[in-house]
């Protein structure tokens, strides 16, 4: 069996979920060839989940291997794993010219690394809106980061997550009176488009809190829900609905499926309409929207489920080129 015949065997009969759920994290190198040709090595690798992806023969391999099974792998093979960035390249020359090459690509990883997570501009939350009845959220832009990832929850351990959401800015602004009052915590993370373009999420912030209290309200009529159309197709214009004027703010929630389980945009708003350039969605593809209404001192219900396609955009009107095609 020649060594790529091996990687084919390690691609294709290593478990699939763990390679599609987690990309190439180790640098491993066996004593000798014959060691990755030996069925209890390639057996261990297959039971425990490892999938080696790129073989730079005879003795290096890059790949997905699960960190507990380092110290097995040394112990009963004689293999060693790196997961972090190689200085010393001295100790690979005895393996060839191959082993050379691979910690050089291994090395090039973490030159795409994401950045240090995102610094939190101040742990004071600041208080917006009309009338200082809104509360914002701020950070620092990270480099390489087109989107981020904001979560929060009622528990500093985030257990359970309260709100999710992507942002295409450092920013995220918030309507009290859609919340309960007590604490809550708050973390962020930086989505990264790297040198390759591959997409990758950075670390998280530290975690940072903020209170909400919010005074006795009157008994009263319950707010009705917003109306919104069944279907709404958006081509080129921010995601919009009907505005009652008795609504000040609105909580848009946009999902992938109808039962709103994980929404990809959760966001508050003062006017009828939200902004979805730089978002992540995908275009011509069916979305799920509901949207709940407030007039600054409590909220209503959700309104009834809105499907939602946002639809690639025609060519630009003038278009010099399309000109010059159409009179060729």
């Amino acid at each position: 069996m020649k060594l790529h015949l091996l990687l084919a065997f390690f691609v294709f009969c290593a478990p699939v979920r763990a390679a599609e759920e987690s990309p190439a994290n180790a640098l491993l190198v066996v004593p000798s060839e014959r060691t990755a040709f030996d069925r209890k090595f390639q057996d261990f690798l297959e039971k425990n989940g490892a999938k080696l992806l790129q073989s730079h023969p005879p003795s290096v391999f890059i790949g997905y291997i699960p960190k507990e099974l380092d110290e097995q792998l040394n112990e009963k093979f004689g293999a060693l794993v790196y997961r972090e960035k190689v200085d010393d390249w001295s100790s690979f020359a005895r393996y060839g010219e191959n082993a050379v090459f691979a910690v050089n690509a291994w090395n090039k990883r973490f030159v795409e690394d994401p950045p240090e997570a995102p610094l939190v501009v101040s742990s004071k939350v600041q208080q917006v809106g009309r009338k200082g009845d809104a509360l914002r959220l701020t950070w620092n832009e990270v480099m390489k980061a087109n989107a981020y990832r904001l979560q929060i929850s009622a528990d500093a351990g985030f257990e359970a997550i309260g709100l999710e959401t992507v942002l295409a800015r450092n920013s995220y602004s918030l309507i009290p009176s859609f919340w309960k009052d007590g604490i809550y915590y708050w973390r962020v993370a930086g989505l990264l488009t790297l040198n390759t373009g591959e997409t990758k999420e950075g670390a998280y912030s530290d975690v940072y809190s903020f209170a909400i209290s919010k005074p006795a309200r009157a008994s009263g009529a319950r707010l009705a829900a917003p109306q919104v159309p069944p279907k709404n197709r958006v081509k080129g214009k921010p995601l919009s609905w009907a505005a009652p004027a008795v609504f000040k703010y609105y909580h848009l929630q946009l999902s992938e499926t109808a039962d709103f389980e994980a929404p990809l945009l959760d966001v508050f708003t003062d006017t009828c309409a939200y902004k979805l350039s730089g978002l992540p969605v995908k275009r011509d593809t069916p979305y799920f929207m509901r949207v709940m209404g407030s007039d600054g001192a409590a909220a209503g219900t959700w309104s009834e489920v809105s499907e939602v396609v946002i639809e690639s955009p025609g060519p630009a009107v003038n278009d010099t080129r399309m000109f010059r095609r159409k009179n060729k």
